[in-house]
C-alpha cells in the first residue's frame, strides 16, 4: 500500500472538501447564468457530463486510483467475500482482515459514496428537469438505475441510510428504515424501466452514448440490467419476505427486454478508467488470491483460475484471511502466492450477466416463476461465465470434482481440510439446500472480483463456505463462524448528525457494530 493507508486521514479530509451528503444544494441546483438552452442541451453535455463520475463511482473509481480503493472495498469485502486476503502486516496484524473493523478504514465508503454518486445523480435530476424531462426522462431513468445500483450496496453495508429525503436540507440528514430503502429501489428501478421501454418505442431521441462506459447508449441492455438488479434485490430479501422478495422476483422476470444476457456484463471502462485492483495487487503488492478461490476452482480443475490469478510456477497459489504472526512472514508470503491477473486497463466487471440465469435458477428451486427449470438456468450461467472469461467449458456441468483441501505455501498448521463438498454437476437428487450451495457457489466464481455482492450473497445464504480466519480481533464483537455482517456508521455521522445516527442506531435494531445483523441477514435456513 506504500503507506497509503496511514494518511486515511487525509483522505477523510479531502472528502470533507469535496460536497458532503447534506451540503451545497444551492451551489448544485443553481443553473449557470447567461447560457443559452441551446448551449445547455448542445450534445446532450449539460446533463451527460455527470455520468461517467456516476458509473466509475459504483465500483469506487473515479480517478483511477487505488489506495481509497482498498480502504472503501479492497481490505473489506473483497476479502470477507472470500475472494482475497493478505499477508501484509498493516496496523501490525490488527485490522479489517482479523475483524477489527475500524473507521478510520471504513468511514471512506460512505463518504465517497455519498459525495461521487448522491451530489452527482442529484445534479441529473435536476437538470433533467431543467432542461424537460419530456427529451431527457430516459436520461433520468438510467440516473435512477445508478444511484440504486450504488446506494443499494451502501444499504447492505450499513442499514439505514440517508435516501429518499436526501438533499432536503443544508446540515444534518434523515435516515430511511433499510427496508423503506428497498421499497424506494423497487419503485424506483420499476418506474426506470417503465420510462426506457416507452423510450425504445420512439424513432428516435437524445442520445447518451457518448457518457456511457457500458452499453454505448444502448437502452435495451440498460433495461435488462435494471430488471437484473431488481432480481437481485428480490432474491436478497427473501428470508425477511418471502411474498414481497417472490413478488419482486416474477415482475423483474417479466419486465419488458427481460434481464441480462450472456455477452452483456454491467463493463465499464474508458474515460480514464484505470482498474484499480492493478494498483493495490501489482503496484502496492499487497492484495493476493484468497485460499477459498485456490481450494474450489483448484478442486474443480477450473480454468477460470488461471484467469483470476498470476501463476507462480506452474499454479495459483492462495492464502487464508486472519494469518497471526505476519510480522515474521509477511514477505515471505508474498514471495510464493499469487497476485490478482489484472492490468491497469482491465475493464472493471460491475455485474457479471451470468447472475442473471443464476438468479433465475434460485427462483425457479423455489418454485416461483421463473420461465424454467433451475437446472437450465444454473447450466447457462456457468456457460455464460465460461464465455465471459473465455476459457473453455468441455465436460465441466459433468464434472463430481470437490473443493480441495487446503495446504498452506508457508506454515502447516494451518492447512485444513475442504469446508465444502459440492461439485459442478447438477444433481436432481440433491436437497434444496445442496442445489442452492451449487448455484451460489457458481455465481460466486462467476462474479469474481467483484466483492461487495458476493459479501452480501454470503452472509444471505452462508455460500460458498469459506474458511474461517485464523485469528479474531474483534473482542467478542464479530464471531468467527458468522464473520462481518455491516460496517458501523460513521464519525462524522456521529458528531455532524448526532439527531440523525441516533435514530439510525433505533431503526438498525442493535448495536452499531460490525456484529448486527442487517434487516434481510436472518439466522435462519434459506428455505425457512
Amino acid at each position: 500500500m506504500k503507506k497509503k493507508i496511514i494518511y486515511t486521514a487525509l483522505v477523510l479530509f479531502f472528502l470533507y472538501l469535496t460536497p458532503s451528503c447534506t451540503g451545497n444544494f444551492e451551489e448544485m441546483n443553481t443553473p449557470p447564468f447567461g447560457v443559452t438552452d441551446e448551449e445547455l442541451g448542445q450534445d446532450n453535455n449539460y446533463i451527460g457530463m455527470h455520468f461517467p463520475t456516476l458509473q466509475k463511482s459504483i465500483y469506487y473509481n473515479r480517478n483511477g486510483w487505488g489506495w481509497d480503493f482498498q480502504t472503501i472495498q479492497n481490505l473489506t469485502s473483497d476479502i470477507w467475500s472470500g475472494y482475497m486476503a493478505t499477508p501484509s502486516n498493516f496496523k501490525g496484524g490488527i485490522n479489517s482482515q482479523t475483524y477489527a473493523v475500524t473507521n478510520d478504514w471504513t468511514d471512506t465508503t460512505w463518504d465517497y459514496t455519498y459525495s461521487a454518486v448522491m451530489t452527482n445523480q442529484l445534479k441529473v435530476k435536476e437538470k433533467c428537469e431543467q432542461l424537460g424531462m419530456d427529451t431527457y426522462a430516459h436520461f433520468n431513468a438510467i440516473n435512477s438505475i445508478l444511484r440504486v445500483f450504488a446506494m443499494s450496496r451502501i444499504c447492505d453495508e450499513y442499514g439505514p441510510l440517508i435516501y429518499t429525503r436526501y438533499g432536503e436540507t443544508k446540515t444534518g440528514g434523515i435516515y430511511d428504515s433499510a427496508q423503506d430503502a428497498y421499497k424506494a429501489f423497487f419503485t424506483e428501478l420499476t418506474d426506470a424501466s417503465k420510462v426506457l421501454d416507452e423510450y425504445m418505442q420512439k424513432s428516435s431521441f437524445a442520445s447518451i452514448a457518448k457518457f456511457d462506459m457500458a452499453y454505448g447508449g444502448k437502452l435495451d441492455k440498460w433495461l435488462r440490467l435494471c430488471n437484473t438488479l431488481r432480481l437481485r434485490l428480490a432474491m436478497r430479501i427473501v428470508k425477511y419476505d418471502k411474498e414481497w422478495a417472490r413478488k419482486e422476483a416474477e415482475a423483474a422476470i417479466a419486465a419488458p427486454q427481460g434481464l441480462l444476457k450472456s455477452g452483456e456484463s454491467f463493463i465499464i471502462s474508458g474515460f480514464g478508467w484505470m482498474h484499480p485492483l492493478y494498483t493495490c495487487s501489482i503496484e502496492y503488492n499487497d492484495i493476493f488470491i484468497s485460499a477459498n478461490i485456490e481450494s474450489i476452482l483448484g478442486g474443480y480443475n477450473d480454468p477460470r483460475l488461471a484467469k483470476f490469478g498470476i501463476a507462480k510456477g506452474d499454479k495459483v497459489v492462495g492464502v487464508r484471511s486472519g494469518i497471526p504472526g505476519l510480522e515474521e512472514t509477511a514477505d515471505k508470503y508474498k514471495a510464493l502466492i499469487s497476485n490478482i491477473n489484472v492490468t491497469s486497463s482491465t475493464p472493471g466487471t460491475v455485474m457479471a450477466a451470468a447472475e442473471a440465469y443464476f438468479l433465475r435458477a434460485e427462483a425457479a428451486l423455489r418454485g416461483w416463476n421463473a420461465g424454467g427449470d433451475a437446472k437450465a438456468f444454473y447450466e447457462e450461467g456457468v456457460t455464460a461465465s465460461f464465455s465471459d472469461f473465455g476459457v473453455s467449458l468441455g465436460d465441466y456441468l459433468n464434472s463430481s470434482d470437490i473443493p480441495a483441501p487446503w495446504v498452506d505455501p508457508l506454515v502447516a498448521d494451518f492447512n485444513s481440510s475442504a469446508v465444502s463438498t459440492v461439485s459442478p454437476k447438477w444433481e436432481d437428487a440433491r436437497t434444496d439446500e445442496e442445489r442452492l450451495e451449487k448455484i451460489i457457489t457458481q455465481k460466486w466464481i462467476a462474479g469474481f472480483p467483484e466483492g461487495k455482492n458476493a459479501w452480501a450473497e454470503w452472509r444471505r445464504t452462508g455460500y460458498p463456505k469459506l474458511f474461517p480466519v485464523l485469528k479474531n480481533d474483534s473482542q467478542g464483537v464479530i464471531t468467527t463462524e458468522f464473520g462481518v455482517r455491516r460496517l458501523p456508521f460513521t464519525l462524522e455521522e456521529l458528531s455532524n448528525n448526532p439527531e440523525g445516527y441516533a435514530a439510525a442506531v433505533q431503526l438498525l435494531g442493535g448495536p452499531d457494530n460490525g456484529g448486527t445483523r442487517l434487516f434481510w441477514d436472518l439466522n435462519k435456513g434459506n428455505f425457512e
